[in-house]
This record gives structure tokens, sequence and C-alpha cells, in this order.
């Protein structure tokens, strides 16, 4: 099975990087797995960047943060809106 279809190696500057072309042109990859079949541990767990997989980790404890704020106001609004304050007990 060719897993490495339409990548391309190049070298510049002594580095060897790889490229696909794709519908904006040419562009860099990250493969999961290298020429002889071994996975990459770092292109599978973060994308070929630790920065990327920590901006994308903040990104969603923040939305977690916001969906548990918003539950949160829902509930205390709920809450004030059954006060009556002329029903006498």
């Amino acid at each position: 099975m060719d897993f490495r279809r339409g990548i391309k190696e190049i070298e510049i500057e002594g580095e060897k990087l790889e490229v696909k072309k794709g519908i904006f042109g040419w562009g860099f990859v990250h493969p999961i797995k290298d020429k002889e079949g071994k996975i990459i541990w770092k292109n599978l767990i973060a994308g070929g960047s630790w920065i990327k997989l920590g901006i994308i980790i903040a990104f969603v404890i923040i939305a977690i943060g916001a969906i548990f704020e918003v539950t949160n106001l829902m509930k205390i609004a709920n809450e004030c809106q059954n006060i009556n304050p002329f029903i006498i007990k």
C-alpha cells in the first residue's frame, strides 16, 4: 500500500522537507508514517507541531469553560425567575 502517494521530498540548506501539491499550491506535509512505514508519534499526536497542539488544547479548555459559565448563568436566571415576592406562605 502506497501511503505516501503525491508526497515529494525536497532538500533546502541540508534539511529534507516533504511537500505535497494541493488546491492552493504546494504545502508542507507532516506524514504519520515515514518511508519505512514506522509511525512518527510527534506527527500523529501533535500534527507536526507541539505549539499547534497547545493552541488547540487552550482553545478547547476556553470553550468548555465558556459552556460551563453559560449553563451556570442560565441556572441562576431560572432560580431568579421562580422567585415571586408577592406570594405569602
